[in-house]
């Protein structure tokens, strides 16, 4: 018999209440729904799996997780510990082998975090209809949100981010980001606490793309205003909601 996760992970009470509060503000998990989590081995998706996993135990709402990794090595990835960590959570996991990093550098892709995005995204809805799985879980946070916002300020011209629930109608897939209102440190220390086995893939574009110069923007602008990130979010939220279709969904 597997020893309980919750005593060998026992997760912040804040974290839980902050992504709690996003499932609940943007009406994320339904009854019966079955939720893929999109797992790239790193921190964010693997405290979301362990929240997921403890919400699933504790919820009234049922619902059912599984977990699908897209090694974008095409295979190199160490994903035993991940692999493990998944089956102590009991979220059954599928690790999808595809060159996204070859493709890009053949291409000499031009904004490769976008593509990367996309192809993943991609994927993931597949995976998601083949294991009849209606919604896919992602672990964008409060950070990612605020970055967004410049990187299309600074290179689109518009104000606009990914929706915390967005329905994809081309592949009739719902997209949440239960992590939404938590801050990428907060996030990263838990992890740290918790000694997840997080899984260090090194993006080859990840010292020279658009995210990290808004990250690095991000960072001296909260020098001066320390509560940007949060009024971003709050921001958004009034954005969507006159524009949510139907109560807490946005429609792609």
């Amino acid at each position: 018999m597997k020893e309980d996760f919750e005593e060998n992970y026992p997760l912040s009470k804040k974290i839980s209440r902050f992504a709690g509060e996003a499932i609940r503000d943007y009406s994320m998990i339904r009854e019966g729904d079955g939720i893929l989590i999109g797992l790239s081995g790193g921190k964010d998706s693997l405290l979301l799996s362990l929240s997921l996993a403890l919400l699933r135990k504790r919820s009234p709402v049922k619902f059912t997780l599984r977990a699908c990794l897209i090694d974008q090595s095409d295979g190199s990835m160490q994903t035993d510990k991940v692999a493990a960590y998944m089956d102590e959570l009991e979220i059954p996991l599928k690790v999808v082998p595809h060159p996204i990093c070859q493709i890009m550098e053949e291409r000499k892709e031009r904004s490769p975090c976008s593509l990367c995005a996309n192809m993943r995204r991609g994927m993931l809805a597949g995976q998601a209809a083949a294991l009849g799985c209606g919604t896919i879980a992602l672990g964008h946070h409060k950070d990612d949100a605020a970055e967004t916002v410049l990187m299309n300020l600074f290179y689109g011209g518009r104000f606009k981010c990914f929706h915390p629930h967005l329905y994809m109608s081309r592949s009739g897939i719902r997209v949440i980001r239960p992590f939404v209102y938590i801050e990428e440190r907060r996030i990263e220390l838990e992890a740290w606490r918790l000694s997840l086995p997080v899984a260090n893939f090194c993006c080859p574009y990840g010292e020279k793309s658009k995210r990290k110069i808004a990250k690095e923007t991000m960072a001296s602008l909260l020098k001066e205003a320390p509560e940007l990130r949060s009024n971003i979010v709050h921001a958004l939220k009034n954005l969507h909601e006159n524009e949510s279709w139907p109560k807490g969904m946005l429609k792609e």
